[in-house]
């Protein structure tokens, strides 16, 4: 039986936080997120539904902690439980209000090796559609030779340079160049302006970890690279974050020159894990980092359901 919950709705500053802190927990606990940064960011600037899970007829007060929490809107769905909660239903009762909330098509991603989470998907009536791979390299194969990653040769016509926060045109020329190297990528070819700005909020965010690959001269962009790099307690991990170029610059050897320049800025941060991202339809770009040593770390599916799924949202645990 699946357990019996309460939804707070809204994304305050404290909602946001209380999310966040579950998510790490969760992520701590299972070595990948169970929400992407997407989902949160559209939580935060209200595109999409905040839900907080609580049990009924637990402890009184509002310093309560939630059990779970939910993310709903924009055709996607993300569900995060409290590794302590699992087991009891949580997952089973937060999915089927969450999904209460839905209308057409919804998209969810089961992120890592998470069969509790993709049985779930199923009951709901999801099918997998799509798939997407978390690469890692050896951190001791980063380059040693202590090279400066701005001073990787580029073609003629174009330089590289850090992402500059005093400079506002950057921002836009960023965004710019972004949505067409994705313009058919579901998530990152949708970023604007205004999300772009909350994630340089972000506490990893440095300037320095995002290289712009600029027309000289000129103001616009051929490509970039964005590197997040997460310091915990006693770990460092740099993650390739998204690295691009525009189409009109395909074939020229960018994507080859940007990843050798990533690879030179995270040896800068001497970390202690090396990953990345990418779709796993993509093999152009999965034999590229094959090339570069990178190797396959796990796979997570994103699951979907149509507008009609003809399914009962209330699910057994």
């Amino acid at each position: 039986m699946s357990a019996r919950l309460e939804a707070a709705e809204g994304a305050s500053d404290r909602a946001l936080a209380e999310a966040r802190a579950l998510i790490a927990e969760a992520e701590a606990h299972d070595g990948s997120s169970p929400v992407s940064d997407q989902a949160v960011l559209a939580a935060a600037q209200g595109q999409r539904a905040l839900l907080r899970f609580s049990e009924a007829g637990g402890a009184a007060g509002e310093a309560a902690a939630p059990v779970a929490i939910g993310i709903i809107g924009q055709g996607e769905i993300d569900l995060a439980v409290r590794p302590s909660e699992r087991g009891r239903g949580i997952g089973s009762a937060a999915l089927a209000q969450t999904l209460a909330r839905a209308d057409g098509e919804l998209r969810a991603w089961a992120h890592g090796e998470n069969p509790a989470a993709e049985a779930l998907l199923s009951r709901a009536g999801f099918a997998p559609v799509r798939s997407l791979f978390r690469m890692a390299l050896d951190p001791a194969l980063l380059p040693s030779d202590g090279r400066d990653p701005l001073a990787v040769p580029a073609p003629s016509g174009l330089r590289l340079r850090a992402f500059d926060p005093e400079r506002p045109a950057d921002a836009g020329a960023w965004v710019r160049a972004n949505a067409a190297a994705f313009a058919t990528h579901p998530e990152q070819g949708r970023i604007t302006e205004a999300d772009f700005a909350l994630m340089r909020q972000e506490p990893w965010f440095e300037p320095s970890d995002l290289i712009l690959l600029a027309e000289d001269p000129g103001a616009e962009l051929a490509g970039s690279t964005w590197i997040k790099t997460v310091r915990g307690d006693d770990e460092v991990e740099c993650e390739l974050y998204a690295v691009g170029v525009r189409p009109e610059h395909a074939g020229r050897g960018l994507g080859r020159l940007l990843l050798d320049v990533t690879l030179a800025r995270m040896a800068q941060h001497s970390p202690d894990r090396v990953t990345l991202y990418v779709d796993g339809e993509n093999e152009r770009a999965v034999r590229l980092y094959e090339h570069a040593s990178f190797t396959v770390d796990s796979r997570s599916r994103q699951w979907a359901r149509p507008a009609s799924s003809g399914v009962d949202d209330t699910m057994d645990a």
